[in-house]
């Protein structure tokens, strides 16, 4: 076997691996408007590939020469289907026609059926990302039977021509196939591992709470999102590398593994309220959840936070709901209980100070009396209207208080109405 011819019809495919490679940066197969151009420049690529190792015959013995025509074709087929493999058949086809020749019909149908076992190889595995192995060494052994039954065309001449490059056929087949559905199988694999690392990119940054990934040993921070990015004040290429425990000021936030009054949920520790630095120098209170895991024998941790202050909000709203529905209750059934009697009191002091003689000390006891009742009827009432809690000032040995004025006064608005 001719070693430069050889090597020159493997630089051709290799060739072809490299552009399938590139195509992925320049296309976007993923898309259902844009696949039928990736297998359209797909098939008519590896097509011209095909031509190309027609034109560069590999020399096998003095005067005996085979070609690698149908390797393309059933390469392209098996990982990009029915279409890209009878479009790189096509130009295969085209160049056979134009050679011309008592072969020309057992070229053209062994070229149209490695497409077809190609499709249906495709089709058997189920989609570009799930060719394995098994689906290239079967298409290899059927594109064999299919250069086989080729020359068997020809009848007694090419069984004899066959008998003398089967070796060659069987080493294309049997061996190239499967080491290029290797390579091929790894491009695609990369690519899915560039779209789920975009995928992932694209939900990291989505996320409302930040999200930074930390090395475990070394406490660096290896990835970050957007949230993180607006909570800390720092780009991503600012965080990235940085020593993670520079951001929180607290010791208690700092440990990991046995932090002091976190709550534990699902196995993930939390701690709420802690301290966190942001690039200006502010200390900003953050609820914040941890957790540790390994890959390949290596600790990350990750770490999720975001600022405690709509929660703690949200909380004091709450504790003051229910401190007012508390005063509200306390303040319904004192008033119930304080009208009932002083309704009385008040009937018979009104009573006592018409039956009094004018200008009389005793008189001037009911009408205070009358007096205190009113005020104590004034107050009950505020009771029942307390929109807010409100205390009163702490003054000497008095303690805070429910200031019952102010707190059955409405807020007045921003126009001070």
């Amino acid at each position: 076997m001719d070693l430069h011819h050889l090597l020159e019809a493997a630089g051709i495919v290799v060739a072809g691996v490299l552009f399938y490679s590139l195509a992925y940066g320049w296309f976007e197969p993923d898309d259902p408007r844009r696949r039928p151009l990736w297998v359209g420049v797909l098939g008519l690529a590896w097509g011209g590939i095909a031509v190309l190792l027609m034109i560069s015959r590999i020399e096998t013995s003095e005067g005996v020469f085979v070609d690698g025509r149908v390797i393309p074709v059933a390469i392209i087929g098996l990982f990009e289907g029915w279409g890209a493999g009878m479009l790189a058949a096509l130009p295969a086809v085209a160049y056979r026609i134009w050679l011309g020749g008592s072969g020309t019909v057992a070229g053209i149908v062994t070229v149209v059926a490695v497409a077809t076992a190609a499709g249906l190889a495709h089709r058997w595995a189920g989609g570009t990302t799930a060719v394995r192995s098994r689906h290239a060494f079967a298409l290899a052994g059927a594109t064999f039977l299919i250069v086989f039954a080729g020359f068997g065309l020809l009848g007694e001449r090419g069984r004899t021509m066959f008998a003398r490059v089967w070796p060659s056929y069987l080493g294309l087949t049997m061996i190239g196939l499967p080491a290029l559905a290797l390579l091929m199988a790894t491009i695609v694999e990369r690519r899915g591992l560039a779209q789920e690392r975009e995928r992932f990119r694209a939900v990291l940054d989505g996320a409302t709470d930040a999200i930074r990934i930390v090395d475990a040993d070394t406490h660096a921070i290896l990835d970050c999102n957007r949230a993180d990015c607006e909570l800390s004040g720092l780009s991503r290429e600012q965080i990235l590398g940085r020593d993670s425990r520079s951001f929180w000021p607290s010791p208690a936030t700092t440990a990991v593994a046995d932090e002091a009054g976190a709550d534990r949920k699902d196995g993930m520790p939390r701690t709420h309220a802690a301290l966190f630095e942001t690039a200006a120098g502010r200390v900003l209170s953050v609820d914040c959840a941890r957790r540790t895991v390994e890959y390949r024998h290596h600790r990350y941790e990750i770490v999720i936070f975001r600022d405690a202050a709509e929660r703690l909000a949200g909380e004091d709203a709450r504790r003051e709901a229910a401190s007012l529905r508390s005063v509200n209750l306390l303040a319904q059934a004192a008033a119930h209980e304080i009208n009932n009697p002083l309704a009385v009191i008040a009937g018979y002091v009104q009573m006592l100070e018409d039956r009094l003689p004018p200008g009389t000390e005793e008189s001037h006891w009911a009408r205070n009396c009358r007096n205190a009742t009113a005020r104590i009827r004034d107050a009950v009432a505020r009771l029942s209207r307390i929109v807010r809690v409100e205390a009163t000032h702490p003054t000497g040995t008095l303690h805070p208080v429910l200031d019952t004025k102010r707190s059955s006064e409405k807020p007045r608005d921003d126009a001070g109405r």
